[in-house]
């Protein structure tokens, strides 16, 4: 099929003017990137049928330029493309501009032409300046290979945020020992202590024995010194006394938990042990110094999973003077309701644990977790028939709670204020 002579005109006028689509290899220079959606000036003829068109469908476009600086874009385009400027091959030895750019952009650079310490230390100031987290880590470990200790524990001391990516470094990557050699020299030693602490137990396994021994030695050579933290001291010594527990009582299934998951374990199988007794809960609540409310939680968590409301009933409410029930328990009365429902309580026990509350709150939680009968006898004491009536029109007809509704309207003794 013959192609007409009207497309060939086209295709090498029109193309050949404005130069729209080039395929060949070169790349696109800074100032021709940036060249592009600039408007033309006025008063040029559009020789482009493109031109033309677009000029009349679309708004003018935003030069490239207003959006990115000439400096970042010759770096997209040098790393896009796999070359290098002229001006960069030509540097020889590597200036430090020079390398933090082949850094950042992934290409290939030599730290060990830089040998003097100002050109080191640039390098590390260049590289905080860039922003670049594996750029400041690469300088760093370079500096680390080049310098003594103690020169780059000075140049790091003034210079938080490199201080900072190395320590990280070193803590995701295990290196214990370095960390806590470099936190020693920089005058942090009882932060070292805690990452050493930390360390241990990430990596203790099943060797109580083992830690027992690493961290009663950590306890009496850090922890115990002068201006230690004392709530990390306290850690530390409660944290003993859990692998001293776990040791006695020999149970695999305990190895590794925490007091709080012990405590769950003891309250599921040996509720009932008496105090003293090493699997007894309120043994290991005293030992590791658990918290009343705490305790309160994971018992009624253990207890409420098993279904044993008469031991929650027992732990949570009890009788005052007068032979009222009052709640008792250090969980706030919102928490708990909550947590019963969550748990499927009893309606009796949900109603029980209201009847604790003030009035309003009661009524409030009587309406929150629909304990039907409470609110009935609230809106009754109160001598409300307005909200009474109301409320049983939300009950299911023939109801044992819409009858109970139905008979308190009913009733004579009432005096009802509305």
């Amino acid at each position: 099929m013959n192609t007409s002579t009207d497309d060939d005109d086209y295709w090498n006028t029109s193309f050949t003017k404005t130069q729209a689509l080039i395929f060949d290899d070169d790349v696109l220079s800074t100032q021709e990137i940036l060249a592009i959606g600039q408007q033309s000036s006025p008063g040029k003829a559009e020789d482009s049928i493109f031109s033309s068109v677009l000029s009349n469908t679309k708004p003018s476009l935003l030069p490239l330029s207003s959006l990115v600086s000439p400096q970042i874009l010759e770096l997209i385009l040098q790393a896009q493309s796999g070359k290098t400027s002229s001006k960069e091959l030509k540097t020889d030895p590597e200036t430090v501009a020079v390398t933090l750019k082949r850094l950042v952009l992934g290409r290939t650079y030599s730290m060990h032409v830089h040998r003097s310490l100002k050109s080191k230390k640039e390098l590390l100031d260049g590289a905080i300046a860039i922003g670049d987290g594996n750029a400041i880590l690469t300088v760093v470990l370079f500096l680390i290979q080049t310098l003594n200790k103690k020169l780059v524990c000075e140049l790091l001391t003034s210079r938080p945020l490199a201080l900072n990516h190395y320590i990280s470094f070193l803590r995701n990557e295990g290196k214990i020992t370095e960390l806590t050699d470099l936190l020693t020299m920089l005058g942090r030693s009882h932060e070292a202590s805690i990452y050493q602490f930390y360390h241990h137990i990430k990596t203790q396994g099943n060797n109580v024995d083992g830690m027992l021994r690493k961290l009663a030695n950590l306890l009496a050579n850090h922890f115990t010194q002068p201006g230690v933290d004392v709530h990390q001291s306290k850690m530390v010594a409660d944290y003993v006394k859990l692998l001293e527990w776990q040791k006695h009582v020999n149970k695999p299934d305990l190895m590794n938990l925490s007091p709080l998951d012990c405590l769950s374990y003891c309250c599921t199988h040996h509720w009932h042990e008496t105090s003293g007794n090493m699997m007894s809960p309120m043994t290991v609540c005293q030992r590791q110094q658990i918290p009343p409310r705490q305790y309160d939680w994971v018992v009624l968590n253990v207890q409420g999973r098993l279904k044993k409301w008469d031991v929650v009933e027992s732990l949570f409410t009890k009788k005052d003077w007068f032979g009222r029930t009052t709640v008792s328990s250090h969980i706030p009365m919102e928490t708990l309701l909550a947590r019963l429902s969550q748990l499927q309580a009893s309606s009796k026990l949900l109603a029980t644990c209201v009847g604790g509350a003030s009035s309003e709150n009661s009524l409030k939680y009587s309406l929150m977790y629909k304990i039907h009968n409470v609110v009935i006898e609230t809106y009754a004491k109160n001598k409300d028939r307005i909200s009474l009536t109301n409320y049983k029109m939300t009950l299911s007809p023939q109801s044992e709670e819409y009858i109970l509704a139905e008979n308190t309207l009913r009733d004579n003794s009432i005096k009802w204020k509305n």
